[in-house]
């Protein structure tokens, strides 16, 4: 069984990023793409380069996903901390390009997914499998000094040509999680580490979801009731199953 990374955080003086300090870029960039394609959203500067959590120590701790991954929930509590503001400023930052809705996570769902040259260098295409609103990859490695290749391909439809994402440090990419087809590019060299987190795309004021509630991500279905059962109820269709367990279900890709 590949061991995952643990992820210890380096020190750092500069103070986290504010919602003035990002910037928000339409994928592709390209004239003439379609809404499908111009779902995808690249969110820079969200953690200061200083502050990115960095390879450290290994631990066996992962979930059951088609990459060997690690809990947020397992990291440091500084790493945590920072990867929280930097998935908050990606969410106000999208939400405020949609209309009428917000998009809102659990943090508690949060994992690393880690790509490692010697073992999972890749993804192939698929889904993400959940009518949850929005994937959130927050990039917490260096490209060309962590590793080379990689990135993130998308295919929004048979007549359209793919375009890729390929973040800078401490950027993120967001898309909608189960219709947009996507790949992990094989990475060359190193290990590329991404958090991952499913957002829900949420009504402001409460009431039911609509399909002019948006006018950005807007081929995302609304959230299903199920997180909401398990809230108040303790349990969910995963019965007692642990965090581990029910993330490995909640988020089994659909591989093309």
């Amino acid at each position: 069984m590949p061991r995952a990374s643990d992820l210890q955080s380096s020190s750092s003086s500069s103070k986290d990023p504010s919602l003035d300090d990002v910037v928000l870029v339409r994928l592709p960039a390209r004239s003439g793409a379609s809404r499908a394609a111009t779902s995808v959203f690249e969110i820079q500067n969200v953690l200061s380069p200083d502050a990115c959590p960095r390879a450290g120590r290994t631990t066996d701790r992962g979930v059951s996903l088609p990459t060997q991954d690690v809990m947020v929930s397992s990291l440091p509590q500084q790493s945590q901390d920072e990867i929280r503001n930097a998935l908050e400023l990606t969410a106000r930052r999208v939400s405020m390009e949609l209309t009428g809705v917000t998009l809102e996570f659990t943090m508690s769902r949060a994992f690393v997914i880690v790509y490692d040259a010697a073992r999972q260098k890749g993804l192939k295409k698929h889904t993400d499998g959940r009518k949850e609103g929005a994937t959130l990859l927050l990039l917490i490695s260096k490209p060309n000094r962590d590793f080379e290749g990689g990135g993130t391909r998308f295919f929004p439809s048979v007549l359209e040509s793919s375009f890729d994402a390929k973040p800078a440090l401490g950027s993120t990419i967001v898309f909608p999680s189960d219709t947009l087809q996507h790949e992990g590019i094989p990475i060359k060299r190193g290990r590329r580490l991404l958090v991952c987190v499913f957002a829900t795309k949420k009504k402001i004021g409460g009431g039911a979801l609509g399909p002019g509630d948006s006018k950005a991500i807007d081929t995302i279905q609304p959230a299903s009731s199920t997180h909401e059962k398990a809230s108040s109820h303790g349990k969910s269709k995963y019965g007692m199953m642990n965090d581990d367990q029910v993330l490995s279900q909640e988020c089994a890709c659909t591989i093309s």
